[in-house]
């Protein structure tokens, strides 16, 4: 079999997508890894994709894992996380979400197979693009090995690396308004009387990226709160073991890669009871609705005064992560390109 892999989205800051793309490589063994000579985003970038990625792939199967790919190259595996774009276009910049909107439906007629990664996405992307939901197959993400339970003194020396208080719950958010920043915020400083008064907040994430999400807007002066922004990898494993919860109440995900890494962490989970993020969670989380500013507080505070259930669910955490595995992921992808490669004769 003859595989080349889209990989214009791996020359960007580590989020979501570039990790599903770098682990699965990491277990395809030796394919042809094609990208522009220097980082390409935006309307250059799917220049590119359209005109350059499919001379350089003539005559091999092509998976473009990270939703966008060259719409005249029908012999292609595409990777499609979500449908946010057309479920709730208010969270993105208009020009991202009108690119998308254009490339998209001609992509899903054409390319051999779609794969998504939640049974949510499935039944999505085929509402939006009339597909069969059985067609679109369905390879769930992993969790990769930084993220574990981290020994005190690593936990230790990353706290010191960082700057961090000695007790913290850790909000993981970003730029993109699906992340739910301002109203978690909002729930932290309602929660605050009734909390330790030695608990912080610790907020990480990139919140730069305004070409693809718009303006989030103020962040606003919450007390007892530090943003670290962006954590290289090196410590986001043990920023996350040393936490005393871990929140994500997010608005809107295809999956929801940051539980299961915060869950095999041994971090306790608060999360939405909305889109992807519960089926992924299942009941090893403290689901709560992100839009109830007050029941995300309610929360906050269940988990900061309830030693109990942080336990069982830090424990169902670990438990739960063990069912999503990138070996496995692989696998399965693997498993795909073979067949549609045969399929093909490439």
């Amino acid at each position: 079999m003859r595989l080349a892999v889209n990989a214009r989205v791996t020359a960007f800051s580590m989020g979501g997508q570039q990790r599903v793309t770098a682990e699965i490589l990491k277990r395809l063994g030796p394919v042809e890894a094609v990208a522009p000579s220097t980082p390409l985003g935006g309307v250059k970038g799917h220049a590119w994709e359209q005109a350059v990625l499919p001379l350089r792939t003539i005559g091999k199967l092509l998976w473009s894992p990270s939703a966008t790919g060259p719409i005249m190259k029908a012999r292609q595996v595409v990777t499609l996380h979500d449908v946010a774009f057309l479920d709730a276009p208010e969270f993105f910049s208009a020009n991202f979400a009108r690119a998308y909107r254009m490339l998209l439906p001609p992509l899903m007629k054409r390319a051999a197979k779609v794969v998504t990664v939640s049974e949510f996405s499935r039944q999505r992307i085929a509402h939006w693009y009339g597909l069969d939901a059985s067609a679109i197959d369905v390879i769930g993400n992993g969790v990769s090995e930084q993220f574990r339970r981290y020994a005190p003194d690593a936990i230790a020396a990353t706290r010191a690396a960082l700057d961090l208080p000695r007790r913290y719950f850790l909000l993981q958010a970003t730029s993109d308004r699906r992340k739910n920043l301002s109203r978690a915020l909002e729930a932290w400083a309602a929660a605050l009387p009734d909390l330790p008064p030695d608990l912080h907040l610790v907020v990480s994430g990139n919140l730069a990226r305004t070409h693809v999400f718009g303006d989030m807007g103020p962040v606003g002066d919450v007390p007892r709160t530090k943003l670290v922004g962006y954590v290289a990898d090196e410590h986001m494993g043990p920023l996350i073991a040393g936490a005393e919860a871990f929140l994500f109440p997010t608005l809107y995900e295809g999956f929801g890669l940051p539980i299961i890494e915060a869950m095999a962490c041994g971090a306790p989970v608060l999360t939405s009871a909305a889109t992807a993020t519960q089926e992924v969670a299942g009941d090893a989380a403290l689901l709560v609705d992100p839009a109830s500013v007050a029941e995300i507080a309610a929360g906050m505070k269940a988990l900061a005064g309830d030693s109990w259930l942080r336990t069982r669910l830090s424990a169902a955490g670990e438990e739960r992560a063990k069912l999503y595995s990138w070996d496995d992921a692989a696998a399965r992808y693997s498993r795909l390109f073979t067949a549609l490669g045969a399929d093909m004769g490439v």
